[in-house]
């Protein structure tokens, strides 16, 4: 299991109050295979986290958005998901700092 999969399990795990056990399960989406190895879901098909996502956000304001709304939110929650995951990938060492530092006090020779 990897991370990506450990985060899906824990976002479904914490969505079942909300979701309600008739629910159903979850079908994960199967590597599609492609060029890329990265790739997880078929072009243009959100991942079970997404869907899952949006099966909370559809029973909370179901009432209204339309199928279509649902289906931009979907893949609004899905790009999120997968910047989300590029962000990870960035290696860090140890030392590496930010481009700048956040002071809540003033330095004194700033006007």
């Amino acid at each position: 299991m990897n991370r990506r999969e450990f985060a899906e399990a824990i976002a479904l795990t914490a969505l079942v109050p909300i979701l309600g056990a008739s629910a159903g399960p979850v079908r994960w989406a199967l590597p599609v295979a492609t060029g890329s190895p990265t790739t997880t879901h078929a072009v243009n098909e959100p991942g079970a986290l997404a869907k899952a996502l949006a099966e909370a956000i559809r029973v909370q304001y179901g009432d209204r958005l339309s199928e279509a709304d649902l289906d931009v939110v979907t893949r609004q929650i899905e790009a999120g998901l997968e910047r989300a995951e590029k962000v990870t990938q960035v290696v860090l060492d140890n030392g590496d700092e930010p481009d700048f530092v956040f002071s809540a006090i003033r330095p004194e020779n700033v006007g």
